[in-house]
């Protein structure tokens, strides 16, 4: 899944209801769907390279990750369990919060000594730290593929 030349897995359906009353976490993914040009209640489409899109994917990341006080060790908890190693789990938080409170990029003392550069690559992975220096996130794959 973290491969953008991957099948993209199933997502969580997000259909609209009589009622207008929804849990914030389908709201915010569909939200972080239609600024990511997907289809909001499938998540079906191959995304874009969206800042805004990312951001909210952060958000959607925020509400999975629970509620405790010690945002930094839920967050990587949440990362970790689910098969992302530990270094990438660290740039990806880092990525969370310059994008969530500098609507930036993490500076590279923040990102385990990695310049962190965002590109629009459908075929890439969503976090590759292969290159010595350096994390790419490709935003469609990250944004359309882990959320």
């Amino acid at each position: 899944m973290d491969c953008g030349t991957g099948a993209a897995p199933d997502m969580l359906p997000c259909p609209l209801n009589p009622s207008n009353l929804y849990p914030t976490l389908v709201l915010a993914l569909r939200d972080m769907r239609g600024a990511n040009d997907r289809d909001p209640e499938t998540g079906a489409g191959n995304g874009n390279e969206s800042w805004t899109g990312l951001s909210l994917a952060m958000i959607v990341l925020d509400t999975l990750s629970g509620s405790s006080a010690r945002v930094g060790a839920r967050w990587r908890q949440l990362l970790t369990s689910h098969g992302i190693p530990r270094d990438d789990a660290d740039i990806i938080y880092a990525l969370r919060c310059s994008l969530l409170h500098g609507y930036g990029l993490p500076l590279p003392d923040e990102a385990l000594g990695r310049n962190v550069a965002l590109i629009p690559d459908r075929s890439a992975f969503a976090v590759d730290t292969s290159a010595t220096g350096r994390a790419l996130v490709s935003v469609p794959v990250f944004c359309g593929r882990l959320v």
